[in-house]
């Protein structure tokens, strides 16, 4: 097999192989389940009958060519077998062979073809019989489940995996079983349910203890090691993969040590340990006897010599895999191909930084030949992989019609087994190239077609292993952002009409959600679009989006008109002020903040002033992008006053995830935690205690101070209450990365899924219970130009409507004053104020106060979400 069915999902290999060189053929290992299917049924053929003794060897080359990835061969063996059985009614045969048929026609993207196969095999033995007919149907239904993932049908997969586990135990087949255990576990991480799936693993790794069988105890060892690697626990992926590792050493089996290896390099890839990953490559490489794994290994080891910049040790094994594939079998295998499109990737890399020109057209020469290999497979998933590259390649040699050519071919075969992987991949190509040529309208529709597709995968999108981010930021951002570029650039005869602006509105939003959802590592968010109009017509959402070569800023206005104006400010220039500011505004001795505060004001409000001001516009919403997730807009200065001092200002990860309901329709009620001490090496906050005294005197609240603020008390007290308040003040943590965002406990660390896993229990009938809260002295991560993602996703998935936070901590009194000023202001009874306004004021009173009157004391609280 060439897949593991961990990485169910192709997407991830081609994102992953984009950044790290990675060999497609030979990221994960053979799977147990995988061997229970393409491997395992040879333990079916020892137990065939005499009557069906006559299709065996044909069954065997079957699935000899099915192993070795030539697919349209092992389909056409297979189904002249079945024809043949079909003729002597061999009932069994035929279920046997129907789910080999299965196995092939989805590798060859026909999977609605596999499902009826699969279909019809469970018909013929409805009722096994014996342990031959319950393996068989076993096999049937773990197909089925991997199906079911394939095309999001979570739910029906983890039915089929628990019936296929169940069959496989009445067929005796421990190895199987075990296989559509850790298949389950795949189940619940799709639906979201990770704790579930972790504790499926753990119960999976006590089993595999107990376990005499070594082979099995390697191969599932091993597996779960992948398992663990996907689901982002690397420390115990690894522990996994050594343990099988020793296992096999120890019983000297030397290629079941490669296939190990290979994954720990991976492993170690993940954790980005590159040197850690070339030093198993290169072990793989040395000792393995299969040529092509050593190949594959080598080609890994060569991408990461390129991702590393080592370009003379580059070349040099360049080398020595050119010599590989020259002294390899010319059979043709999708694997095979799969490692010289890889090859020429990479040489493709290595001739922009050098320049040599023979290898370009070496890379060329050997691509057209693979081209007719992929075409003897009849092997429409490899042959699209392979004219894709090609195009690629006169891309980036800029022979822009024939680079078109070959990627129209490529997306033409893409589509015909439906495989949005490559869909995506060639359509973006496809966009870049039409660009390229002038051909505005064109690339429109090709990266129309690209978003499409990866909005498809969203659910492949967002897999857990943590070199995925990069590789969003580097392989998926950017085409959301290309088509945004296309929609709002003048095409010389017309500014960007109102649906060009309505729908790069929505790629943005697009984008904001895919990256909620990257950040998550699933898709866990829905979203629906709403009219700013139906929320606050005295409101305007601003959506400033940057670019490689500009800024871009969008306006929406309460009569749903857009608005729209650029600046020709290159990425890195905006940048570098984004970052001043924010630095600059933490510096409290000194005023350097006013030249970034200004430049930011005059590119992303002053153009739209005159618009604002004509619908009378009270609040701005902003929509902030990138790095502009980490300043406060309400220190953005005009050069006499405050935004915060024109108008009230909230953000929002995007109004298709706002809930729109004012806070005046609930009663006030608090619950309130602080820590005020120093704790688990933070330091104390002596002004918390005086923060959560004022919110007892302000409203109906119950306080947990201290050592009474534990996980366990704070999960009882929002269990056994409804507060519409959840306030928290104690140190806490944004950032890029999931698991280090945090807020401190007395006991311990609350991570994000833990919070939403608290807070919602507040109201099983209410799907975002919390109106507010309240995140107090936490502060996004220095150094990480990403860390506000982080403080998105804490408000998002704590299920609040709104969440008031601060971007660094402000470790004064100050914060207690402002907290208190707030909560009188939503308070009021006499001139009710929205949460915004409420919040607004509360900054106000310190600017005109003499001590707090640097954006340092205010402008770190900044309100997500809905602003009413």
């Amino acid at each position: 097999m060439l897949l593991s069915y961990f990485y169910s999902s192709k997407l991830y290999l081609i994102l992953f192989n984009s950044l790290c060189g990675l060999s497609i053929a030979a990221v994960g290992t053979i799977a147990i389940t995988d061997q229970a299917m393409a491997k395992g049924l040879d333990r079916t053929n020892a137990t065939i009958t005499v009557t069906d003794k006559s299709h065996s060897k044909a069954i065997a080359r079957g699935r000899l060519a099915y192993q070795s990835g030539r697919y349209a061969e092992a389909n056409k063996i297979w189904q002249e077998t079945i024809k043949q059985a079909q003729d002597r009614q061999y009932i069994t045969a035929q279920a046997q062979i129907l789910n080999y048929l299965a196995l092939s026609e989805e590798k060859l993207g026909n999977s609605n073809l596999a499902t009826v196969y699969l279909q019809r095999s469970l018909e013929l033995i409805s009722e096994p019989t014996s342990d031959r007919h319950w393996q068989i149907k076993a096999q049937a239904l773990n197909a089925r489940g991997n199906l079911e993932l394939a095309t999001g049908k979570a739910k029906a997969a983890l039915a089929s995996w628990q019936a296929a586990e169940a069959a496989y135990q009445k067929a005796g087949d421990k190895t199987g079983a075990l296989g559509a255990n850790i298949n389950r576990s795949q189940a619940w991480q799709s639906l979201g349910l990770y704790r579930r799936a972790q504790k499926t693993l753990a119960e999976i790794a006590t089993e595999l203890e107990t376990h005499q069988d070594p082979s099995l105890k390697i191969t599932g060892l091993r597996s779960l090691g992948i398992a663990l690697q996907v689901t982002g626990d690397l420390e115990a992926a690894e522990k996994m993969l050594e343990q099988s590792l020793a296992l096999s050493e120890t019983l000297n089996l030397p290629e079941e040590s490669n296939t190990t290896l290979f994954g720990l390099a991976n492993n170690a890839l993940a954790k980005e340990d590159k040197k850690q990953a070339i030093k198993y490559y290169q072990q793989v490489a040395a000792t393995t006897a299969r040529p092509l794994l050593k190949t594959e290994a080598r080609l890994n080891q060569l991408g990461l010599l390129i991702s590393t910049e080592q370009w003379q040790s580059a070349q040099d094994l360049l080398r020595e895999i050119k010599a590989d594939f020259d002294r390899a079998s010319t059979v043709s295998t999708r694997r095979s191909i799969y490692a010289k499109v890889n090859l020429a990737k990479h040489s493709i890399a290595l001739a922009k930084r050098t320049g040599d020109r023979s290898i370009l057209d070496n890379t060329r020469d050997s691509l057209i030949s693979t081209i007719d290999r992929a075409d003897l497979l009849e092997d429409p998933q490899a042959q699209s992989y392979v004219l894709g590259m090609l195009g690629y390649l006169y891309e980036s040699d800029r022979q822009l019609d024939e680079g078109r050519e070959h990627t129209l071919q490529a997306v033409r075969l893409a589509h015909t087994i439906d495989n949005s992987e490559l869909i995506y991949q060639w359509q973006w190509q496809l966009g870049r190239i039409n660009s390229a040529q002038g051909d505005r309208q064109g690339a429109i529709a090709a990266y129309r077609d690209s978003v499409e597709a990866l909005e498809s995968l969203r659910s492949d999108l967002v897999v857990t292993n943590a070199n995925l981010q990069y590789s969003f930021r580097e392989q998926v951002e950017p085409v959301y952002r290309q088509l945004v570029g296309l929609l709002l650039a003048p095409d010389g005869v017309r500014s960007a009409s109102q649906a060009d602006l309505q729908e790069a509105r929505k790629t943005i939003e697009s984008l904001q959600l895919a990256e909620l959802h990257n950040f998550f590592r699933e898709a866990c968010l829905d979203a629906t679009p709403t009219a700013i109009d139906e929320i606050d017509r005295q409101a305007a959402v601003i959506y400033p989006i940057i670019l490689s070569d500009r800024l871009e800023v969008i306006v929406s206005l309460p009569d749903k008109s857009l608005r729209h104006y650029s600046q020709s400010i290159p990425r890195p220039e905006l940048e570098s002020v984004i970052e001043e500011l924010r630095q600059t505004l933490q510096i409290r001795s000194r005023r350097t903040f006013y030249q970034p505060a200004q430049k930011l004001y005059s590119w992303l409000i002053a153009p739209a002033l005159e618009d604002l001001a004509r619908h009378e516009i009270e609040t701005l919403v902003f929509v902030p992008d990138g790095s502009l997730r980490n300043i406060p807009f309400s220190a953005l200065y005009d050069g006499k006053q405050y935004l915060i001092e024109q108008y009230n200002v909230a953000l929002t990860p995007g109004l298709q995830l706002l809930a729109p309901k004012p806070l005046e329709q609930v009663k006030l009620k608090t619950l309130a935690a602080g820590i005020t001490q120093q704790r688990r090496g933070f330091t104390s906050l002596e002004y918390v205690n005086q923060e959560l005294l004022d919110i007892q005197n302000q409203t109906d609240s119950l306080v947990l101070r201290d050592d009474r603020f534990t996980t366990k008390l704070f999960r009882q007290e929002i269990q056994s209450a409804k507060y519409p308040i959840v306030h928290i003040a104690t140190h806490g943590q944004f950032s890029s990365s999931l698991e280090d965002t945090f807020l401190l406990a007395w006991d311990d660390e609350i991570n994000i899924n833990e919070l939403s896993n608290i807070l919602s229990h507040t109201d099983s009938q209410q799907k975002q219970a919390i109106e507010l809260l309240i995140l107090s002295a936490c502060e996004t991560a220095r150094g990480d130009k990403q860390a506000a993602l982080g403080l998105a996703g804490m408000s998002v998935r704590a299920g609040a409507r709104t969440t008031l936070a601060t971007l660094w901590a402000v470790y004064d009194e100050s914060t207690a004053l402002t907290m208190d000023s707030f909560y009188q202001n939503i308070a009021r009874t006499h001139t009710k104020l929205n949460k915004a306004q409420a919040l607004r004021q509360a900054q106000l009173d310190l600017i005109k106060s003499t001590r707090f009157k640097h954006p340092y004391y205010w402008s770190s609280f900044i309100m997500l979400g809905n602003w009413l």
